[in-house]
């Protein structure tokens, strides 16, 4: 089956270009002018992936980006951000809010289907029945495949790192105790002191690196995700 494209920009000119084009390469390609249009178009059919420029008339692409990748429904659909912005910090802004991939305007096609298919090859669903995503913030959490994504970024994790992290996005922002957190780390870490949980937040803080954050210490109680 070809993998479905929205593209959301508000040059006509550039949709048609960008649409005649990746139809050749045999991609659906659905268009949309305006962020309200594109919210109409992934209601009718979610896409495989979504381009969207970051300066629309109605709502901007970072907007919309942090809006779909805090929707349970849209949240695992790749966006990669088409824009004529290229300063450090729009980067960091687009990554920060879900954003997949970041191409700068002009951009060549053999250089545009080649990040396209980048991006849907690591969000391409491990084999298994229904896949579990949790998101926060900019980390994204495949709990089947224990992977971990910052900013679209794989971040290594140990067993007991993990469990952690996961236990504390499954608690919707809820405390959860040094025991609690003891026993979601797992087997390897039963007998030892509950302060070792602290070690492991520690360690786990450093690899989210800016999203470091998202992690805040309840004196005398424990930890909590910030969402």
């Amino acid at each position: 089956m070809n993998r479905r494209i929205l593209i959301v920009d508000d040059q006509q000119d550039l949709l048609d270009l960008l649409q005649m084009s990746l139809e050749q390469h045999g991609y659906q390609v659905r268009t949309a002018l305006c962020g309200q249009e594109a919210l109409r178009e992934i209601e009718k059919e979610p896409p495989d992936l979504i381009l969207l420029d970051i300066l629309l008339g109605d709502i901007s692409g970072i907007q919309l980006t942090a809006r779909l990748k805090n929707s349970e429904k849209t949240a695992s659909i790749p966006i990669v951000l088409l824009t004529a912005k290229d300063t450090e910090t729009d980067i960091i802004v687009g990554l920060s809010v879900g954003a997949d991939d970041y191409i700068t305007k002009p951009f060549s096609m053999p250089v545009l289907l080649a990040r396209m298919e980048a991006v849907l090859r690591r969000s391409r669903p491990i084999p298994s029945s229904v896949q579990e995503i949790l998101t926060v913030g900019s980390v994204r959490v495949f709990p089947s495949g224990r992977q971990v994504f910052v900013e679209g970024k794989p971040v290594d994790l140990t067993p007991a790192e993990f469990h952690i992290l996961t236990e504390l996005i499954r608690a919707e922002g809820a405390v959860r105790s040094r025991e609690e957190l003891l026993k979601a780390a797992g087997p390897s870490s039963s007998g030892e002191n509950e302060r070792i949980v602290d070690v492991h937040v520690a360690a786990l803080r450093k690899k989210l690196g800016p999203a470091r954050n998202l992690i805040k210490t309840v004196h005398g109680q424990g930890y909590r995700i910030s969402f």
